[in-house]
């Protein structure tokens, strides 16, 4: 839960000196750096006179009964019209997926961050909820209204004990306007001692409200699963689900600590990188600035370029590409940036997006809850990047197609509000369902699946159902290493068929699809001709081989000889798979058609 959560941080208030001195043992691996107030004083800092209750304890504050009574009366009245045409909707189609979901998604977003939070997380879980319902909660967005800046200067100077009116003489200069806004907090560039940082401001009352917001949603859930059109979504288990992933979201020294863990787990690599914070309570975290681009931006400046150059040619007519600008999905299916972009870029961003995930889930066992490309960044770390990230006209095109400067591409990895713990059953159930992909082994894949939950409530018979149906999905779409197998629509169709057949699948589970479709997503984007389960192959046969017998199940017997092993075969794994890559990308810069 949160409590646990927060008291394992090492980030904590600011009068706990001995808890400090205890968790600073406990996190040897981690830089000795919490809380030294010093690194935020300079010669025109004031002395720390912040007198009385903190801000953050004000928001931390339990929810009184009144609270509770306004806010679901003001609950009640938006969602009263959703509930009085729920029978309407359980009976009609048309106006269940036409109009109903889309007030679903309406009222969502009027209702407050946990609101937005659930029907975001929603969106991904199509072994849940059906695919219409998904599609129109995916357009709720973490935009959110800024909040003033009198309460963000008055947050942070209670938070570093600063005197009323002196946050601006303590930093060398801090941006008033945020550079973004999320339904939980917004974001501050500032500069501190000469070096650019940001600053992370939870919104006024946020946890508070969120507090109220699931206490309501479990009372609501009970009563929605006694209404027959609802029924069917399991709606209590998912907000059970999604309050126990999302409680510790509200208090921001949770984030922190995950960004120190995944610091450290990618301490080695040069490639990708994560903020690194140095300051955090409940309500503030001060961290280093992430720069580059956002990758989705990046590749849609790449889509416009080509589609500049598909209408100079006459491959496409200006009509064409705004039909394409109206319509998303076709917009990413018929999106032609990768035939421009640099092939090193392009070699970059799939291999590495690949290789994160794959050391997430085999090795770390602790994913990035949201690894999504708009929570991704990329940056060119060069002496002159000029014209690298900034696509904006086509003469920069063929200069980019050929880099030959100094340097590297690198990743910087954001918003690591929550990331999945992942045991090592979860971990090896879902590496054997994609091992049982790269097999074409239907009736393995589904014993997998099946494992999903501990709490399945399928008999032996719907069991060996669930399991006949992915052996005949698998030889339609799945047919193993070497068979350009589609790994987003095979995995689609598990889920399709999770639905179907009522499989429960938890939480984590569900994060680690969800991540798997978001990289086959960017890498279709990027490099449409570069396989995910064939690339993963050299990862997934040295996994295979020490954690399964020869009849697919789980190796439950793992000494410390086996795990020695595995030490040792997961860096030749990915040597291997790097070579594999280099000799991709060289066929694909001999054979492949650009427009330029």
């Amino acid at each position: 839960g949160v409590d646990e959560s927060i008291s394992s941080s090492k980030f904590t208030t600011i009068d706990d000196s001995q808890s400090k001195r205890r968790k600073r043992e406990v996190y040897s691996p981690f830089p000795s750096n919490i809380l030294d107030l010093s690194m935020v004083e300079n010669s025109n800092s004031p002395d720390r006179q912040h007198l009385g209750i903190s801000m953050a304890d004000l928001d931390d504050r339990s929810p009184s009964k009144l609270d509770l009574i306004l806010r679901s009366i003001r609950l009640g009245v938006s969602f009263g019209p959703i509930v009085c045409t729920s029978w309407l909707a359980m009976w009609s189609s048309k106006f269940r997926e036409k109009i109903w979901y889309t007030w679903i998604a309406s009222c969502l977003a009027s209702s407050g961050p946990a609101f937005i939070k659930w029907g975001q997380w929603a969106s991904t879980r199509y072994d849940i909820f059906p695919e219409s319902l998904c599609l129109a909660l995916s357009r709720l967005h973490n935009d959110a209204p800024a909040h003033s800046w009198i309460y963000t200067q008055k947050v942070l100077e209670s938070s570093l004990g600063l005197a009323q009116g002196t946050l601006l003489d303590t930093f060398d200069s801090f941006d008033e306007i945020p550079i973004a806004s999320g339904s939980i907090a917004q974001v501050h560039r500032a500069v501190l001692k000469g070096t650019t940082i940001v600053a992370k401001v939870r919104h006024p009352k946020v946890a508070k409200l969120m507090q109220m917001d699931f206490r309501l949603m479990n009372f609501a859930a009970r009563l929605a699963d006694l209404i027959p059109a609802l029924a069917s979504l399991r709606i209590r288990d998912t907000v059970e689900q999604f309050s126990h992933n999302m409680a510790e979201q509200a208090h921001l020294q949770a984030e922190a600590h995950h960004l120190e863990i995944l610091n450290y787990n990618f301490r080695k690599w040069k490639g990708v990188r994560f903020p690194r914070p140095f300051y955090a309570t409940s309500n503030v975290i001060i961290e280093t600035f992430a720069s580059g681009r956002i990758v989705t931006a990046v590749l849609d400046a790449y889509d416009a370029i080509a589609s500049q150059i598909a209408v100079e040619q006459g491959i496409l007519t200006v009509e064409e590409i705004s039909d394409d600008t109206e319509d998303e999905a076709m917009n990413t299916q018929k999106s032609t940036g990768h035939q421009v972009l640099p092939m090193s870029m392009a070699r970059f961003i799939v291999t590495t997006g690949l290789s994160v995930y794959l050391k997430m889930l085999l090795i770390d066992k602790q994913m990035h809850a949201d690894l999504h490309p708009g929570n991704i960044m990329i940056d060119f770390v060069s002496k002159n990047p000029k014209g690298v990230l900034e696509p904006n006209n086509r003469a920069l095109v063929p200069v980019n197609r050929k880099i030959n400067l100094a340097g590297h591409f690198c990743f910087t990895l954001v918003d690591a509000g929550m990331v999945a713990q992942l045991s090592q059953e979860e971990s090896q159930n879902f590496a054997g369902l994609i091992c049982s992909l790269g097999d074409g082994d239907g009736r393995v894949a589904g014993s997998f699946v099946l494992r999903f939950t501990k709490d399945s409530t399928l008999s032996s018979s719907e069991e060996e159902d669930f399991i006949k149906d992915m052996d005949l999905l698998f030889k339609e779409r799945c047919r193993g290493y070497g068979s350009n197998v589609d790994v987003g629509h095979v995995l689609r169709g598990v889920l399709g068929l999770v639905r179907k057949h009522k499989v429960l699948i938890d939480a984590n589970y569900a994060t680690l699809v969800v991540n798997v479709l978001c990289v086959e997503g960017m890498s279709q984007r990027v490099c449409p001709n570069y396989n995910l389960l064939d690339a993963a192959k050299p990862f997934l046969e040295s996994y295979k081989g020490l954690c399964y017998k020869k009849d697919g199940s789980i190796n439950e017997s793992s000494s410390k000889v086996q795990k020695c092993i595995f030490r040792i075969t997961m860096p030749l794994a990915y040597f291997k798979k790097s070579l594999s890559d280099a000799v991709f990308f060289a066929r694909q810069g001999k054979n492949n058609k650009r427009l330029i």
